[in-house]
């Protein structure tokens, strides 16, 4: 069934109202952070199709009430089945509780995919509902499903709003790595050229991903060798503006960043320079620095930075390189996400640097396990994604 073309009053299977409630979730990506990605479809009491909403912007409707806004007719609602990507929440935050605006409206039936991890919530906005007399159930759960169906359906509501998950669970910033290689892993040639690797359709899509976290992270070298932007140039996304984080030891970049496109292109309070504690280096460009310790070997402990950054105010963050960056997230186990860009050409090893040169797995049952990969061709490239999993 393609989504798009869905029409009122057509009948949904509950996998069919969920699978459209999660792709109209999607739209949220990027306009929603800290709140998750919502998605919600309603049906009638014979499971025809009324109106499906999401959480389009942080601070706005949450899918529930954006979806019950678009009814010609508040009794449409009448005995009507709600299928949500997540729990409704119980509590006021930014906006009211959705499950008290549900709970009197008259609806038969809430399913929601996932349970909301978040302790104001978390089973409660569920037991509002089933005080009103609303029938509220897990989507896996429902016997009338297969259990493959509510397998999948479940995994493609977790997916959806992974990084509100991963964040409310773990109390720690989710980490994605972006990389864009050649067949062959090479990120770069030797001499350091890397523009460009893929195709235009291939960097289009990068900057829809990195609208996706709340920071673009890159380490010096990265730097000093690209000169990057690292900012959101997509016709989807106008004027957004995202952070940077600059992995700096020694602070040896600092004066180099008045006149970089980093300063360019946002305001310098929004590039944020990770550097030594006690180095205090001066800072011409005015940049946001950051002081975190230092291990034995000069360099930052991964976990370190995540749980300042998480009192900084991020709950996710792309690492964009270069190699060292990543070895360094990689060897900690700090990633949950990879985004790889891969492009149907080759290096070798003679003369192409690879972007996993700073990380392996010694042994077989060692090494890192990539789980629930989804592809998608972008011209002549390849765009391939995965949750990360350690052994």
């Amino acid at each position: 069934m393609k989504f798009e073309n869905v029409q009122p009053g057509q009948l949904l299977t509950p996998t069919e109202a969920m699978r459209l409630a999660i792709e109209e979730g999607k739209k949220g990506a990027g306009f929603v952070s800290p709140n998750p990605l919502v998605g919600c479809t309603i049906v009638d009491r014979n499971h025809r199709f009324l109106a499906v909403g999401y959480h389009a912007q942080v601070g706005q409707d949450h899918a529930e009430i954006s979806a019950i806004k678009k009814l010609a007719d508040p009794e449409m609602l009448r005995d009507s089945h709600l299928y949500v990507t997540l729990e409704p929440c119980a509590h006021q935050g930014r906006t009211g509780s959705c499950a008290k605006a549900i709970a009197p409206l008259g609806v038969a039936s809430v399913t929601y995919a996932v349970e909301d991890p978040n302790p104001l919530v978390a089973g409660k906005g569920a037991d509002i509902l089933r005080a009103a007399g609303v029938r509220a159930v897990l989507f896996s759960d429902r016997e009338d499903v297969s259990e493959a169906e509510r397998t999948e359906i479940t995994a493609q509501a977790e997916d959806l709003a992974e990084i509100f998950l991963y964040f409310m669970r773990s109390k720690q910033v989710f980490v994605g790595v972006k990389v864009a290689t050649t067949l062959d892993g090479k990120m770069a040639t030797t001499s350091g050229e890397s523009k460009w690797i893929t195709g235009e359709l291939a960097r289009e899509h990068t900057h829809r991903t990195r609208a996706r976290y709340d920071a673009i992270a890159v380490g010096r070298n990265t730097f000093v060798a690209d000169n990057p932007s690292l900012n959101v140039r997509h016709r989807d996304f106008p004027g957004f503006q995202n952070r940077v984080v600059l992995f700096d030891p020694e602070g040896v970049t600092l004066a180099e960043l008045p006149g970089s496109n980093l300063v360019k292109v946002r305001p310098p309070e929004s590039v944020w320079a990770l550097v030594g504690k006690g180095l205090k280096p001066k800072n011409p460009a005015g940049v946001h620095v950051i002081e975190i310790p230092l291990n034995e070997k000069g360099e930052f402990e991964i976990g370190d930075v995540l749980a300042r950054l998480k009192l900084e105010g991020l709950t996710s963050l792309m690492v964009e390189g270069g190699s060292q960056t990543y070895g360094n997230f990689f060897s900690s186990g700090f990633v949950q996400r990879l985004h790889a860009y891969i492009a149907p050409s080759l290096l070798g090893g003679r003369h192409g640097v690879a972007w996993s040169a700073g990380f392996g797995s010694g042994t077989m049952a060692e090494r890192i396990r990539l789980r629930r990969s989804e592809r998608e061709i972008l011209g002549e490239d390849l765009y391939w994604t995965a949750r990360v999993e350690f052994a």
